[in-house]
């Protein structure tokens, strides 16, 4: 053992980043805020007087006054609920990734399990770069009860380990939007889908429109009769917060409100999102890793690069270049079937569905990216790369686990690396020995904030 830690060690290197690099300034004609101005989606608000229409109504997480989120619930009807709603944006190469978020200080129904305190849902625009000053709409996502839903009117896209669900309708060059009301599901929870042109289920809702201004909504009364603009905030308002973390704080736990009405802190945050039953993405892929979230889910998204040009909403880069087998671990013989599971504060953010190399000769080093060789999902992606964006908390432990897959006796592990690395600092692995010395791994982990 102590051979192998001392070959692990001479394959390991340390650096810092320049933070400098990592998020440049835009170069474009337009800046970032104007951006998320020119697509801020119309929103179709469902009412339900049931539990209160206030209820109902877009507002902002520190509404009251304060960033506790332990008693947004009870001073619901104290404070004037003035409409925003929050936003992102990411951009790649290739794309910008608007995400547009939701918020209400409560989520009401007639159960229990109907009923927690802070709600945050939402929707992503993925806007195709093609010269023009704002882009071009290409198709949108949005998110209700932890699905993810996918709607475009490109006859181009389909179906990759998720399904295209409808259409999108514009009003004045903006996507409409539907959000659902307090009550049980179906038509509770708040949920975000495509508007598909019907009225307000119930005969009462209220439209949102994006005006530079926050109102307060004065009467939420008929089917869509009533009009209120909303304004932006950026979601950097409480991803700056994301460590305030405690009974009376902005967060529970990490990407989870702080919440003690009924269900304790059940409101997430984009960071923690997932959808369990979406194909091969993963926690906070929605706004930590959105261009590998879209090509995963979809197909035919035509020049779709992976590369990110201003991206402020991860933690970590994660890479792996190369892995080589040193043990058969088949039962039959045939060699290892190898792939790499990365694993960041204890969440998994890789699996064989992404790469895989079945029989693989001992010795021989292989090249990953991303859906080659025989991954479970290959061939599924616009380009090729082999890294994954995380967030997670500072300091958070990262591991590159090494497995043979095996489905008739479970998975081996053939070994793992380690690290720890603080903000700012880089981890390279070179050809490294895992620790049980069946396996060499070329890697890297970054900590970027």
């Amino acid at each position: 053992m102590a051979r192998l830690r001392k070959f692990a060690m001479a394959a390991f290197a340390v650096t810092w980043l320049s933070l400098a690099a990592v998020r440049p300034s835009p170069v474009r004609g337009v800046g970032y805020d104007e951006l998320a101005a020119h697509w801020a989606p119309v929103f179709y608000q469902d009412v339900n007087s049931t539990y209160g229409y206030r209820a109902d109504y877009l507002t902002n997480f520190n509404y009251d006054g304060d960033w506790a989120g332990n008693n947004n619930w009870e001073n619901l009807n104290s404070y004037n609920l003035y409409s925003y709603v929050y936003y992102s944006i990411v951009e790649t190469q290739t794309h910008y990734f608007i995400g547009y978020y939701t918020y209400h200080p409560r989520d009401d129904g007639p159960t229990a399990l109907d009923k927690h305190e802070n709600d945050l849902e939402g929707v992503m625009l993925v806007i195709r770069k093609d010269g023009s000053k704002y882009g071009s709409f290409q198709l949108m996502e949005t998110v209700a009860h932890n699905q993810f839903y996918q709607y475009t009117n490109d006859s181009n896209i389909s179906t990759g380990s998720d399904n295209v669900d409808g259409g999108v309708l514009f009003s004045n060059g903006r996507p409409c939007v539907f959000i659902q009301a307090n009550g049980q599901s179906p038509w509770g929870g708040h949920g975000v889908y495509a508007w598909d042109g019907s009225g307000a289920p119930g005969g009462d809702g209220i439209v949102y429109v994006y005006g530079g201004t926050a109102d307060v909504v004065t009467d939420a009364t008929g089917d869509y009769t009533h009009t209120y603009r909303y304004a932006l905030l950026s979601i950097d308002d409480l991803w700056s917060r994301r460590t305030d973390i405690g009974d009376g704080h902005t967060f529970g736990s990490w990407g989870a409100l702080d919440g003690d009405t009924y269900q304790a802190d059940a409101a997430k945050l984009p960071w923690a999102w997932d959808d369990p039953d979406d194909g091969p993405t993963f926690t906070g892929d929605f706004i930590a890793d959105p261009a590998h979230l879209i090509d995963t889910h979809l197909n035919g998204l035509g020049t779709f690069s992976h590369e990110y040009v201003y991206h402020p909403y991860y933690t970590h880069r994660l890479s792996v270049s190369s892995v080589t087998s040193l043990a058969d671990r088949d039962p039959f013989g045939n060699g290892s079937d190898i792939y790499v599971k990365m694993i960041a504060n204890g969440v998994a953010h890789s699996d064989d569905r992404l790469w895989k190399k079945n029989d693989a000769s001992v010795n021989t080093s292989y090249s990953v990216a991303w859906g080659t060789m025989d991954a479970g999902f290959a061939g599924q992606y616009s380009s090729s790369y082999n890294t994954r964006y995380v967030a997670v908390p500072p300091n958070s432990t990262v591991t590159i686990e090494i497995n043979d897959s095996d489905g008739t006796s479970g998975d081996d592990q053939m070994g793992s690396l380690t690290a720890s690395p603080s903000v700012g600092q880089t981890v390279n692995w070179t050809n490294a020995l895992t620790s049980n010395g069946q396996a060499r791994v070329t890697a890297t982990v970054e900590a970027v904030r």
